[in-house]
């Protein structure tokens, strides 16, 4: 089981002092990152969920009973190993960051889900676009810090970071806010923002 990618993470030298030791202190070897804050799968396609039950996001092979608004479909043709970090209700709690973040060869995907209605007004979703965008870019911003004040350089561990932010399939996409949101978002932050429902892993 290759755990490079978990190991240059360095989580227990650079989350330290943010509220969080007790949960690095549990982590005696690399494998136990898997247990407690990760995630691994190879599936050909597999979904990521947030979980009520759980708390934080998993990774799940059948969708049967599973609320279609936080799911994003991730599909892996060439069988690469994917890790989930569980950011919020286990990195985190109850702050303003995203939910997870998906990673595989040198890459790493922002994830946040935000479930809207269809009936929802307009202001509503537009002001679902800010938040998701906002708890993103926090998490992205944190990170570097977090890495920089710690001597360490997240762009040495990955080659490319980008964003998502799943809505349920009914609310617009590609409209105008949304473009307009994207732009804020790349100005603020020079990662990509996107908003779907599926990541196709190359």
């Amino acid at each position: 089981m290759d755990l490079t990618l978990l190991n240059d993470l360095s989580l227990k030298q650079v989350f330290v002092g943010i509220g969080i030791d007790d949960l690095l202190s549990s982590i005696s070897k690399i494998e136990d990152y898997l247990l407690l804050i990760f995630e691994k799968s190879t599936h050909g396609i597999i979904w990521v969920t947030d979980e009520k039950k759980e708390g934080h996001c998993v990774f799940v092979t059948d969708t049967n009973g599973i609320n279609k608004n936080k799911l994003l479909k991730v599909l892996n043709p060439n069988a690469k190993t994917l890790f989930l970090w569980r950011i919020d209700g286990v990195m985190f709690q109850h702050l303003s960051k995203c939910d997870c973040a998906l990673l595989h060869d040198k890459l790493m995907h922002l994830v946040e889900f935000k479930a809207n209605a269809q009936n929802q007004s307009d202001a509503s979703i537009e002001a679902n676009y800010e938040k998701a965008s906002e708890q993103l870019a926090l998490t992205f911003e944190q990170f570097l810090g977090l890495y920089d004040k710690a001597g360490k350089n997240l762009w040495s561990i990955f080659d490319d970071i980008d964003a998502m932010v799943v809505f349920d399939k009914t609310v617009p996409q590609d409209n105008a806010y949304q473009k307009k949101v994207k732009k804020q978002f790349t100005d603020r932050t020079s990662i990509k923002l996107d908003f779907g429902n599926e990541i196709n892993v190359k």
